[in-house]
């Protein structure tokens, strides 16, 4: 989630901490908050901006809409010169309808902002900017995540890897990887070929947190090389912990 702007060839050992870079918010009450901390391991102190942009599906692909400012979602400061070896705190606030009847969804961009250098100083600056991805939903409502097409693709090496369309018909986003996910491949005869089932911790190392808002399709690929790149396959999505 973090994209690094160089602006030299050269980066320094030291870096820019953001925690957490996912966050979970409700549309009221106390969850309708939470704290970004922003650590910097700078020698320096580095000045520091944070910005909010609306994410919506676009063909199955979450998208930014960088254009359009975040007018429910409040950040607090917005601007903030953090001491070396200090951290910064940014509160992010749900300030929309109390009441939602679908998912919102955005990404916080933390960026590291240039600094003015000494006429004649030779120095090397490098930029940060990391992307925390916040989403909002009605507090005691539900994800229905519903796999309604699982395909074989081949990746850049060749490999045949699964990807899923999932489909979440429920009032407010769910995560994939906090499902367990079971995938078959079958051979032209129909016989099985290959199958395994992952826990949602290896679900979330293999292909992220899978996010799908509420009344959206994505599609997902799963980093799983399979046997063949013919053949059927299938790919069930359950809750974790049940059998």
């Amino acid at each position: 989630m973090a994209v690094v702007l160089l602006l030299a060839l050269i980066a320094p050992v030291v870096a820019i901490n953001v925690q957490p870079v996912i966050v979970d918010l409700h549309s009221a009450g106390r969850r309708a908050s939470a704290v970004i901390s922003l650590q910097n391991t700078f020698p320096d102190a580095v000045p520091i901006e944070l910005t909010a942009h609306p994410i919506r599906i676009v063909n199955g692909e979450l998208q930014e809409f960088e254009e359009e400012e975040a007018e429910d979602l409040l950040i607090f400061p917005a601007q903030a010169t953090v001491a070396s070896g200090s951290t910064q705190a940014f509160r992010v606030q749900w300030v929309g309808e109390p009441d939602l009847k679908e998912s919102k969804h955005f990404y916080v961009t933390a960026a590291q902002l240039p600094v003015a250098l000494a006429e004649g100083q030779n120095a090397v600056q490098v930029l940060h900017r990391f992307k925390i991805l916040v989403s909002v939903g009605a507090a005691g409502a539900t994800s229905t995540l519903e796999v309604t097409e699982a395909r074989i693709d081949v990746d850049a090496n060749g490999k045949p890897r699964p990807v899923l369309t999932v489909r979440n018909d429920g009032t407010t986003y769910g995560y994939v990887s906090q499902r367990r996910m079971t995938i078959v491949q079958r051979d032209a005869s129909g016989a099985e070929i290959f199958r395994q089932t992952f826990e949602p911790d290896e679900i979330g190392q293999r292909m992220g947190m899978g996010l799908v808002p509420s009344g959206q399709s994505r599609n997902l690929a799963v980093n799983v090389e399979l046997p063949k790149a013919e053949g059927s396959l299938s790919i069930e999505l359950a809750l974790a912990g049940s059998n």
